[in-house]
């Protein structure tokens, strides 16, 4: 009697990690289409450019007004500040009116959100960040404050 033993290629770890990739893909792509979009009214403070004066955590918004993905995270930081009337310091900037301060904080896409401390940038949030974590992430620096 003889055995065959089955041996792992390098090919086999190639094929393995296209599969995760896709189907990581396609999972990201369906939960994103869920989400809905941020209506007309809100609460966010559109902001010119970034001057704050004191020590606060504050929380800037960086969308481009014609994007579905700004529109889903929007949706999120709004149902946010609505549930949680403490977190007024939530502002926003559309890159298109004001181009000069996507470039002057090295912004590198959008949806994304600069945490502030003063004039100082601490952390930043990138991409679209569900409700749930949005708020653990917002509870978490603001009680660190």
């Amino acid at each position: 009697m003889s055995y065959k033993t089955f041996k792992l290629k390098p090919w086999h770890f190639i094929v393995a990690t296209m599969i995760f990739y896709i189907i990581t893909v396609i999972i990201s792509e369906f939960r994103i289409k869920q989400m809905p979009l941020a209506s007309g009214k809100t609460n966010l403070v559109e902001l010119d450019e970034i001057k704050f004066e004191n020590d606060d955590i504050r929380f800037v918004f960086f969308y481009d007004r014609n994007s579905q993905l700004c529109g889903k995270m929007r949706f999120n930081i709004e149902k946010l500040i609505e549930n949680d009337q403490e977190l007024i310091n939530f502002y926003a900037i559309d890159i298109n009116k004001n181009p000069n301060a996507f470039f002057e904080h090295n912004v590198s896409g959008i949806p994304n959100i600069l945490v502030f401390k003063g004039d100082k940038e601490i952390k930043r949030i990138m991409g679209v960040v569900p409700y749930d974590n949005l708020r653990r992430i917002v509870r978490t620096l603001t009680d660190n404050q």
